[in-house]
């Protein structure tokens, strides 16, 4: 059994290419669409399994025609898949990206069997030594208390907890506090990744040390908040590293985030430091702008041997 677990929202994101909108019943050709995997959970685990790391994806995937693409999918990237149970109720979770004339993008998106997400509980019953959930406020009902009492059990069991926050930057009407909301899991997390934004919600702070402070006072162990083209930001042990990020012309941004996180994490899993796994963050955060797709660069097995010998691992 892999030593790293992920969970997180699985999703096929179908891109359609420019176009003139068709009239009122009628029909506009379009270039070929293209379909690929996507969703947070995802993301993260195909970047961590193509550095190397023997990586399991928890949860459950509606049984469809989509469902059944991304599984393949997955598993042909060596992923364990024995805890994503089929479900046959719903289907798998689609979005739908539109891009217009101008290179504007719209998304329209069904939430499927993320909706009706819920954790195996083999998952909770199997020894890890990291286990990341990556947005967990986009799975459903288990958020926010079946969240976090599967985040309890995880500590108590012994496994490292890795979180990768969610939340969006215009919620009208939004109920519930983030700081409030978040403080809980917080608590428990060793490692967190959230960027900028997500930094200042669930924190309550608008100054970037103050946010690595608060979330090291709250007990994470290593903060990392992630800065788009300008890197990130780590801190552990007593220590805030600023990490630059190469200047690239950004093709697509979608996924680079959860390419940073899956890198660190097989940093993490290689015995590297906290700096050098987020310099390999970086590194293939980097990586995946320069491409459409959010895990279209890392597939270039070259490149990724290049990486990990150069951050010594292989």
């Amino acid at each position: 059994m892999p030593r790293l677990a992920i969970i997180g929202n699985c999703c096929a994101d179908l891109y359609i290419p420019p176009h003139e909108p068709p009239p009122a019943g009628g029909i506009e050709r379009i270039p070929r669409p293209r379909v690929e995997l996507g969703g947070n959970g995802a993301n993260t685990a195909v970047t961590a399994a193509r550095l190397g790391v023997s990586t399991a994806l928890a949860g459950v995937l509606g049984d469809d025609i989509f469902g059944r693409h991304l599984r393949q999918s997955l598993e042909a990237d060596g992923i364990d898949l024995s805890l994503l149970a089929p479900r046959e109720d719903c289907g798998a979770p689609v979005t739908l990206v539109l891009n217009d004339q101008d290179g504007e993008r719209s998304f329209v998106h069904y939430g499927g069997s993320n909706d009706a997400w819920e954790m195996p509980a083999a998952a909770l019953e199997t020894s890890w030594k990291v286990f990341h959930m990556a947005a967990p406020e986009l799975l459903g009902a288990f958020w926010p208390g079946p969240c976090l009492e599967a985040a309890e059990a995880l500590k108590k069991a012994g496994a490292e907890l890795s979180l990768d926050v969610f939340v969006p930057q215009d919620a009208p009407g939004r109920l519930e506090d983030p700081a409030e909301a978040h403080a809980p899991l917080l608590g428990l997390a060793d490692m967190v990744f959230p960027n900028e934004h997500e930094a200042a919600a669930v924190t309550g702070r608008d100054n970037l040390g103050d946010m690595l402070a608060c979330l090291r006072d709250m007990g994470v162990e290593i903060a990392v908040i992630k800065r788009g083209d300008r890197g990130a930001a780590v801190s552990w042990d007593g220590r805030v590293e600023d990490i630059p990020a190469a200047q690239v012309r950004a093709v697509d941004t979608c996924g680079a985030g959860d390419n940073f996180v899956g890198a660190f994490l097989a940093g993490r899993m290689n015995g590297l430091d906290p700096l050098e796994c987020a310099q390999l963050g970086c590194e293939l955060g980097t990586l995946c702008v320069q491409q459409t797709g959010s895990v279209t660069a890392s597939s270039n097995k070259a490149r990724l041997e290049e990486i990990l010998e150069r951050h010594g691992i292989g």
